[in-house]
């Protein structure tokens, strides 16, 4: 994984997130570019929340995705490892991935 910029946190990501990300890289045979990683709960989107996301919980990542083969790429290589959420960002070209075992399955978009 590769930051997108110096404010991205990867160093605090739960090593299950880390580990699939690395499988996710190796099935998709390239380096994902992640726009938000862990995000403390005092974070300004988590505090608005009612309750943190997963990205405070060390178990979500955004990463970059521009048009719908890319999207398409990564979604559907994501379910097959186990990824059961998952928010589409086409605004923003971005892909939530998220690993939370307490939180409902969804695909969502932005």
């Amino acid at each position: 994984m590769k930051k997108s910029n110096l404010n991205v946190n990867l160093e605090d990501l739960d090593p299950k997130m880390i580990e699939f990300m690395s499988k996710l890289e190796k099935v998709l045979d390239r380096e994902l570019v992640v726009t938000s990683g862990y995000r403390s709960p005092e974070h300004p989107i988590e505090a608005k929340k009612e309750k943190p996301g997963e990205h405070a919980e060390g178990l979500a990542v955004d990463v970059i995705a521009v048009g719908g083969p890319p999207v398409y790429e990564i979604v559907s290589k994501a379910i097959k490892l186990g990824c059961r959420r998952i928010g589409i960002s086409r605004k923003s070209n971005f892909i939530h991935i998220g690993l939370s075992p307490d939180r409902v399955n969804s695909i969502w978009t932005y």
